[in-house]
């Protein structure tokens, strides 16, 4: 169905089937929405975030409302149920309000028989608004996550997940060549935090949208002019452009992934680099040479949850079983990584989660240290950064002096 001329809420429930039906993520869906004149859209990407990071305690209260099984209400429909009960439980906006505007959202999905299964539904979460569900207690972590977290945690539990479910502030940073009069705010060199609207210069290429934890994992490397670096998981990019700037103007930069689209994609945002090669590899058989390369960056795939503030769908994406699969993958891909950086060269190993199957366990045995140029509190042999310490996303950070 196209979707030039619905309402916001019609256009939330569509971004959220997206997320949850078909695996799209949700800041990459909710920042390429088209801008309409029927579009509020800090009410849409409020509504999608909050119902994501609340889907667990917004489907109890939506079960709790009507006699059918959730898993029997038409997906759109369920979307629709959904966004409205996020704007009553969360946003807190006028019962009379987000109950007609849902009304007419179903009905603009074409579910005209539904409006009054709609209605009637959230008026009935209306009515409880000030009343828990069971899942409230879990802060919209699934139960298992939540008790995850804690083990790693222990009281500052609340803390961690708080910031995790607050929006982030837009980190960016300037490349090179930017015109310093022509953005109020943003650092010459390095970057600020900063809120403001940056969507003209990000596709002018004149800004990276970056948070600070990413570039802390450039700090760390510590490349010198005239480097050769291997980005063994470059996708989507934002690190490889920092590297291949400060290895400038005689360093290279091998950037690697092992999707062709995604590496495109890193191709594409970085602009103009003259000195990155881009290759299509699997990071753990990295089809490169013993002791070959300065520096090497290992930005490990993860489980993610560091990144909830952005991606609050990862919550729902991850199982109890997923940091042990990742962690051996994880471990595979370190053991090449060492084995292609030269004597006297250094490589980092970064992930943006926080379970010790992924971190500490991962780097054990190996020689790791703690970065001495990353904030963030000792780690076990490395750092870690987290929204409630570091205002940052979640990243774990070591380093392997050879």
């Amino acid at each position: 169905m196209p979707t030039e001329g619905l309402s916001t809420r019609a256009l939330g429930a569509k971004a959220l089937h997206r997320v949850l039906a078909e695996g799209a993520y949700s800041n990459i869906v909710v920042s390429n929405q088209k801008t309409s004149p029927s579009l509020d859209r800090g009410l849409y990407q409020r509504l999608v975030f909050e119902t994501l990071r609340y889907l667990p305690s917004i489907d109890e209260a939506i079960a709790g409302a009507t006699s059918r099984p959730i898993d029997r209400i038409q997906d759109d429909v369920l979307s629709v149920l959904r966004i409205g009960t996020a704007e009553l439980r969360y946003l807190r906006r006028p019962a009379h309000s987000a109950v007609s505007q849902s009304v007419e959202a179903v009905r603009e999905l074409g579910r005209h028989r539904a409006a009054g299964f709609v209605n009637g539904v959230l008026r009935t979460i209306a009515r409880r608004v000030d009343e828990p569900v069971p899942s409230d207690v879990y802060a919209g972590m699934p139960q298992w996550l939540y008790e995850r977290l804690t083990s790693v945690f222990g009281d500052e539990t609340d803390a961690f997940i708080a910031a995790s479910n607050t929006p982030p502030r837009t980190g960016i940073r300037s490349r090179d060549g930017l015109d310093r009069g022509s953005a109020t705010g943003v650092a010459g060199t390095g970057y600020v935090r900063h809120d403001t609207t940056v969507g003209a210069l990000a596709a002018a290429n004149a800004i990276d949208i970056i948070d600070p934890a990413s570039v802390a994992v450039v700090d760390a490397l510590d490349v010198a002019t005239g480097a050769r670096v291997a980005d063994l998981a470059a996708a989507p990019g934002g690190k490889t452009r920092i590297i291949a700037e400060r290895c400038e103007p005689n360093g290279l930069v091998v950037a690697c992934d092992v999707h062709q689209r995604r590496l495109t994609s890193a191709r594409k945002r970085s602009g103009t680099l003259t000195n990155t090669i881009w290759v299509v590899a699997d990071a753990t058989a990295p089809p490169f040479q013993d002791a070959s390369f300065d520096r090497v960056l290992l930005d490990a795939p993860c489980t993610g949850i560091g990144t909830l503030r952005r991606r609050p769908e990862i919550r729902h994406r991850i199982d109890p079983g997923s940091s042990a699969r990742l962690g051996e993958i994880q471990r595979r891909m370190l053991i090449e990584a060492l084995r292609i950086v030269r004597p006297g060269g250094r490589l980092v190993y970064s992930v943006c989660t926080v379970f010790p199957q992924e971190t500490v366990e991962v780097i054990a045995g190996l020689g790791a240290s703690r970065p001495e140029t990353a904030i963030g509190e000792p780690w076990g042999d490395g750092v870690l950064l987290a929204p409630h310490t570091t205002g940052t996303d979640g990243m774990f950070i070591a380093t392997f002096d050879r």
